[in-house]
């Protein structure tokens, strides 16, 4: 699920923007997110990952929309 994660993090254009809207989503520093979650190791606590993954996938989408 991690590899799944970090695949799905780097198509994520507007990695700031995603990061606040996980920020508002889990009611946690945006700051926080980044280091903790998306640094080097990609270690989004285990209950998050579902949302986490469900969340970038709708943003890919989002994303692709836009550009077509």
């Amino acid at each position: 699920m991690e590899e799944n994660i970090k695949h799905l993090y780097t198509q994520i254009e507007n990695k700031h923007g995603f990061i606040i809207l996980l920020s508002h989503e889990f009611k946690l520093k945006p700051n926080s997110i980044r280091t903790n979650w998306f640094s080097t190791f990609y270690s989004v606590p285990n209950k998050h990952q579902d949302r986490v993954i469900e969340l970038l996938q709708n943003t890919i989408q989002r994303q692709n929309l836009i550009a077509v």
